[in-house]
């Protein structure tokens, strides 16, 4: 990246969205926070957005960094990050290969559960979790937003008992 108004940018971007390309922020928030117009922080945005290394989230100028955007700024992707094994597709439905994917994470979180480190208001939420992406897979077409959201809070409650590895590979599939 040449231009250092874009690194800028886009570090800032980074900083408020801690490095989560699932997380976003305001465009015009990081434009203010390094004393630029809202006008010229669309235009930077926009040029992040066609160089692959922010994408916008909402129409209201929530944007978030992509993987692309955390390799051009230097920083370390996590395990796993961009690995097209943890892609549940691109669709609405979830694709035959995500199946299989979806079937052996439930297996990682039901091990990780195992092991005691979840108090019980967790473990119940947990379960709860399991199976409703249980029964969303015996849809014929079980969808895509729906198994993403459930993983997104399995993800949160295994992050406060620690599960590192097992936090890396749901944050690919809910960042996908």
């Amino acid at each position: 990246m040449d231009n250092p108004e874009e690194h800028a940018f886009l570090y800032e971007l980074y900083t408020m969205t801690r490095g989560d390309t699932s997380a976003s922020a305001s465009m015009y928030d990081i434009g203010k926070t390094l004393g630029v117009e809202k006008t010229a922080a669309g235009s930077l945005a926009e040029s992040l957005f066609i160089q692959g290394y922010a994408e916008l989230k909402t129409l209201s100028g929530g944007i978030s960094i992509t993987n692309e955007g955390l390799g051009a700024l230097d920083i370390d992707l996590p395990a796993g990050a961009g690995n097209p094994d943890l892609d549940l597709g691109k669709g609405p439905v979830i694709e035959t290969s995500g199946h299989e994917i979806v079937n052996l994470l439930l297996a990682d979180v039901k091990k990780e559960m195992e092991q005691g480190k979840i108090n019980y208001p967790q473990m119940d939420e947990m379960v709860m979790d399991i199976k409703t992406i249980e029964v969303q897979m015996l849809s014929p077409k079980p969808k895509t937003a729906i198994v993403k959201e459930i993983f997104r809070s399995l993800h949160q409650n295994l992050k406060l008992c620690g599960a590192t590895a097992l936090t890396e590979k749901l944050h690919c599939i809910i960042s996908a």
